[in-house]
């Protein structure tokens, strides 16, 4: 008998499902703390700009904040890059 045609005990088989289902669960669990790190990271840099052109606000730099917002890239890279 080759190895494909090898009868497989319910043990081994059982124990290769559990191990298939352990890798399944850790990679579902790295997969999703790189999701939450990620959207914090995201929703920091978010607050960083709001806290940012609010302070431009402050200062009666109306005319900033403006070219701020309407800059092209505003939504991909943020307050940030754009000044």
């Amino acid at each position: 008998m080759t190895e494909e045609t090898k009868p497989v005990s319910e043990v081994a088989q059982l124990m290769q499902r559990i191990e298939l289902e352990h890798q399944a669960a850790r990679q579902a669990l790295t997969g999703l703390a790189l999701g939450i790190s990620k959207h914090e990271f995201i929703t920091a840099r978010m607050q960083r700009n709001a806290e940012r052109l609010l302070k431009l606000i402050q200062e009666g730099k109306h005319q900033e904040v403006e070219a701020i917002m309407n800059h092209p890239n505003w939504d991909e890279k943020g307050a940030e890059d754009t000044v």
